[in-house]
């Protein structure tokens, strides 16, 4: 019985990111590094890492600014819970509205770690908010319309870049 041709493994490190490869390998199997390429693949990768990291960091401003948004929306809901409590003396729009900033306010800390998941409960806890009060209360549809699209905008597009950069 004849046996297989034992396949070199002699570990190589990638140039770029370091991780081993096979002497077979002619790209890393890890960042795609062309290990024995030729100089055009090489400059090829090159310049799509910088393509890529231009990409990114747009997306890291539209994500900032979704976070901001987020912050934004804690201290807004704060002061007009506060506002609430002082017209109406009403201790449950003081909690209610205590609760949400505080979950707005974790929502854009959260950013910093899990960009994509916490833009995306920040919106639909908006959308909720939104919903829910037009469903008491009718008219709120209306008021500060171009605000609730802005809000909604951001936080849009700050999940829109947060999924770009995840893939």
């Amino acid at each position: 019985m004849e046996e297989a041709p034992m396949i070199q493994t002699q570990d190589l490190a990638c140039t770029i990111c370091k991780t081993s490869m096979y002497i077979e390998d002619l790209y890393c199997p890890e960042c795609g590094y062309p290990e024995k390429g030729t100089e055009r693949e090489v400059a090829l990768y090159h310049a799509r890492r910088a393509m890529q990291k231009n990409q990114n960091m747009g997306a890291d401003k539209k994500i900032k600014s979704a976070r901001n948004i987020l912050y934004v929306m804690a201290g807004i809901v704060l002061v007009f819970g506060f506002f609430g409590f002082f017209e109406d003396e009403d201790v449950g729009i003081l909690i209610t509205n205590a609760i949400l900033g505080v979950i707005y306010l974790l929502l854009g800390a959260w950013t910093s770690k899990k960009p994509l998941a916490a833009l995306l409960l920040g919106l639909f806890l908006y959308l909720t908010t939104v919903i829910i009060s037009a469903i008491f209360d009718p008219s709120t549809v209306l008021r500060g319309i171009i605000f609730k699209i802005i809000i909604t905008v951001y936080l849009g597009v700050g999940v829109y870049s947060a999924s770009s950069i995840k893939k």
